[in-house]
């Protein structure tokens, strides 16, 4: 992803006012344009169309923003490309027209605007530094179990909270689960499940607690809609460390849809393990339209020659669970943990 072309930097943009932003339309019969961003540019209005929009002359090329209203032909204005994909977006800097009229932000922007700060910490990924399960010496884990548990911890870990609210305002989920979630906790009870690094904010007031917690929760929800991805990492059980990431497939344009109508066709996860006979094993699985494709990464010759042998118990635990396979799961050479 480019930097500064993500969903939390153009929010943050907006909400302390620095800039206006712009988003661009082709004219017909015009390439795309190659800007890069961070790149500033010296543009001319050219002509007004309906709607609110401009044709705009940017190096040798006419593109249609929607520029201020008070907006006048033949003004020059100064822009910052700020993204590029999915759609060209704009910063006017400066614009030598008539003056840009003031922002009057709502409470509730200015809010979000105070929870949005950076901070000392970045979210991160979801951590916990206490183990899912509780393992024996010399026990087999119960991985039906590890996965519970695993669902249960993203579940409660406040990244989904407002849709959670909406399941319970429709009396499908428990006011006691919502209760379990971070945002119902206050700062100095939250612990690593959460994910949240209360640290840097100890020495503050209750109320600065309390907005560092809030503002790592609403940075982490907006890079997850971003990124339309969840990392989590921790410890399965007692000395054995885990690393789990889930991915939902990008729509286009093209194919996109309200969520309501359409759900993801395809989803992406990867465990990454360092386990005490095979070693350091990454497992990348696929589902598409029902069916699961595997992919095991090793970097030791013994280590794929194990997974190898045990392919035939693998589809026959994934035939009884009544999973599909896409074809035999593929073991490749290469480093895992990468």
């Amino acid at each position: 992803m480019l930097p500064g072309a993500n969903a939390v930097g153009l929010l943050q943009q907006y909400l302390r006012g620095d800039a206006p932003l712009i988003d661009t339309r082709l004219l017909p019969g015009t390439e795309e344009p190659l800007f890069s961003v961070g790149e500033r540019l010296q543009a001319i209005v050219r002509n007004e169309l309906p709607g609110g929009r401009f044709v705009v002359q940017i190096k040798d090329q006419l593109l249609d923003l929607n520029l201020p209203r008070n907006t006048e032909p033949g003004a020059a204005l100064e822009l910052e490309v700020v993204a590029t994909h999915p759609g060209l977006r704009f910063a006017l800097l400066q614009s030598g027209s008539a003056a840009q009229p003031s922002t009057s932000l709502s409470t509730a922007a200015r809010a979000l605007a105070e929870l949005l700060r950076p901070a000392d910490t970045k979210a991160g990924a979801l951590t916990d530094g206490k183990p899912l399960l509780s393992v024996g010496v010399g026990a087999t884990p119960d991985t039906q179990q590890l996965a519970t548990r695993l669902a249960q911890t993203i579940n409660d870990s406040g990244l989904f909270y407002e849709s959670h609210q909406a399941d319970w305002a429709r009396g499908e989920r428990p006011l006691q689960s919502l209760l379990r979630e971070p945002q119902n906790k206050p700062a100095e009870t939250l612990d690593t499940r959460s994910g949240v690094n209360v640290s840097a904010a100890v020495s503050g007031t209750k109320l600065d607690e309390t907005k560092a917690v809030l503002g790592q929760l609403v940075q982490r929800q907006l890079d997850t809609l971003d990124q339309g991805a969840v990392l989590w990492q921790g410890q399965a059980w007692p000395g054995q460390p885990l690393r789990w990431a889930l991915q939902a497939e990008a729509q286009t344009e093209r194919d996109a849809a309200p969520l309501d109508e359409q759900a993801p066709s395809r989803w992406q996860t990867r465990l990454d393990l360092d386990l005490p006979r095979l070693g350091a094993v990454s497992v990348q699985a696929e589902l598409r339209n029902g069916q699961f494709s595997l992919r095991f990464i090793s970097a030791e010759a013994d280590t794929r020659a194990a997974i190898s042998a045990g392919q035939s118990a693998l589809q026959a635990r994934f035939a009884a669970a009544g999973l599909a396979l896409a074809g035999t799961p593929a073991v490749v050479a290469g480093e895992a943990n990468e």
